[in-house]
C-alpha cells in the first residue's frame, strides 16, 4: 500500500503544471478546476515529496520560461518517432519522453504542440493498454480547449493523473519506472540542451538529490515487482544513472566547475540519445 502511494505520486508530479513541492508531510490535496466545456479537471495544489523525492521536471521548466530562454521545437522528440517503438519498456520510456514535452510546451503556451503531443501519448498509451487518463474523452476535450494554454494544462495534468493512478491500482510496474525514466531524461535534457548558463548550471546541480531517489526507486521496484523479466531493462537503466552520479561524486561544496558539468550534460545527452534510438536499450 505504500508503494503504491509512492508510485502515484511520482507519477503525478511528471506532467502537473503549476505545482509547488514541499516538505511538511501532508497527503496530496486534489482540487477540482472547471474548464470551458463544464468538465473537470484535477489541479493538484500542494505536492509532497515522498522519501524518494523525484524531481519536478516541471520546475526546470519554469526555470527557462523565468531566464526568458526561447522555446525550441527542434529539442522535442518528433512525432512521427512513436511507431518506431515496438518494445513495451521503449514504449513506456517514450510516454514519459512525450508526457515531459507536453509540460514544455503548455508552460511556453504553445497549444498547437500540446495537442500534437497528447494525441501522441493517446496512442502510446493504448498500445501500452493503459485505459485510463490518454482516451477519446480527453482528446476531445483538447480539441474543445485548443486555444486555452490553462485549460490545456488543467486537462493534461488530469488525464496524467488518471493514467499513473490506473498503472498504480493495476500493480504494472512493467510500465511505470519507464515512464517516469523517460520524464526524468527529457527533462534534463530540455534543460542542458536549451541553453548554457552559469544559473542553468546550478539548476543541474540541485538535481543531485533528486537522482540519487530515482535510482533508489528503480532498486526498490526490482525488489517488489512481479515483473522480473523486465529486470534487466531497469538494471541497464541504474547503471547508466550511477554513471551520472559518478560525476556528481567529483563536486565539492555547492558550486560545480566547468568541466564537470560538461561530463554531466555529456552524459544525459548520451541517456537521452539511446532512450529515443529503438534499438538500444
Amino acid at each position: 500500500m505504500i508503494m503504491k502511494r509512492i508510485i502515484i505520486c511520482l507519477c503525478t508530479v511528471l506532467l502537473l503544471a503549476g505545482i509547488e513541492g514541499c516538505s511538511d508531510g501532508k497527503k496530496n490535496r486534489v482540487k477540482t478546476k472547471v474548464d470551458s466545456e463544464g468538465g473537470s479537471s484535477a489541479e493538484v495544489t500542494n505536492v509532497v515529496y515522498t522519501k524518494y523525492g523525484i524531481p519536478l521536471p516541471i520546475d526546470l521548466f519554469k526555470y527557462l520560461v523565468t531566464e526568458e530562454i526561447p522555446y525550441n521545437n527542434d529539442l522535442l522528440l518528433p512525432l512521427e518517432n512513436m511507431d518506431k517503438y515496438t518494445k513495451e519498456p521503449k514504449q513506456a520510456m517514450a510516454l514519459g519522453v512525450y508526457s515531459a514535452d507536453i509540460a514544455y510546451c503548455s508552460l511556453y503556451k504553445r497549444q498547437q504542440e500540446v495537442m500534437g503531443y497528447f494525441n501522441c501519448s493517446f496512442k502510446l498509451a493504448d498500445k501500452l493498454d493503459i485505459s485510463e487518463g490518454f482516451n477519446f474523452r480527453y482528446v476531445e476535450r483538447m480539441e474543445n480547449n485548443v486555444n486555452s494554454a490553462d485549460s490545456l494544462s488543467n486537462i493534461a495534468a488530469e488525464s496524467y493523473w488518471k493514467a499513473c493512478n490506473y498503472l498504480a491500482d493495476n500493480e504494472k510496474n512493467n510500465i511505470l519506472p519507464f515512464v517516469i525514466y523517460g520524464g526524468w531524461v527529457e527533462s534534463q535534457y530540455l534543460t542542458i540542451a536549451s541553453n548554457d548558463l552559469k544559473d542553468t548550471r546550478e539548476q543541474i546541480l540541485n538535481q543531485r538529490e533528486g537522482l540519487l531517489s530515482l535510482i533508489n526507486y528503480l532498486y526498490e521496484v526490482m525488489i517488489e515487482s512481479s515483473a522480473f523479466y523486465y529486470n534487466y531493462d531497469i538494471k541497464t537503466i541504474i547503471v547508466k544513472l550511477n554513471n551520472i552520479k559518478k560525476v556528481y561524486d567529483k563536486v565539492s561544496g555547492n558550486s560545480i566547475d566547468a568541466q564537470l558539468y560538461k561530463e554531466i550534460c555529456d552524459r544525459i545527452k548520451t541517456m537521452r540519445s539511446e532512450l529515443i534510438d529503438p534499438n538500444k536499450n
